[in-house]
């Protein structure tokens, strides 16, 4: 003769369902929908710019290099000042395409370079984010077909 127990049942599967739920929500809002203070954090691109205008007498990178903080880009002689100074890269990651040549002159403020940065920020948001709300699913799951 079989025994029947008759066991209390939690909602243990439902609280982290709702729990993975609201993770997975706030990392898709993260990864793919960053707000103004995100952007301003992780950046999607870097632009350096010249302070004064200038010509461009040294140009120590080509398009796609990869950079460390705080690397030498370019020597500019100033024309008010005749000063030179040496634009660095102000964050890791790979000079995109538009970057001024040597002997090109520059005006105050324009944008000589223009840097992808190297942030697993938004990487690991996403991917986060996709876990999160499959974990959601199956506790969902198993939390309706054993109850």
């Amino acid at each position: 003769m079989a025994r029947r127990f008759h066991v209390q049942g939690t909602n243990d599967f439902l609280v982290w369902a709702v729990a993975l739920l609201a993770l997975g929500l706030w990392c898709v809002k993260d990864g793919w929908f960053p707000s103004a203070a995100v952007l301003e954090r992780h950046p999607h691109t870097v632009e350096i710019t010249s302070p004064q205008a200038g010509v461009v007498k040294d140009v120590f990178v080509k398009v796609g290099d990869k950079r460390d903080a705080e690397q030498p880009l370019m020597r500019v002689l100033l024309t008010q000042t005749n000063a030179e100074i040496i634009l660095k890269t102000p964050v890791v990651g790979e000079l995109a395409p538009g970057l001024v040549q040597k002997d090109e002159l520059v005006r105050a403020h324009q944008t000589v370079a223009v840097v992808l940065p190297e942030d697993s920020f938004y990487v690991f948001n996403r991917s986060l984010a996709l876990l999160a709300l499959l974990g959601a699913l199956i506790c969902a799951v198993v939390h309706f077909l054993v109850r």
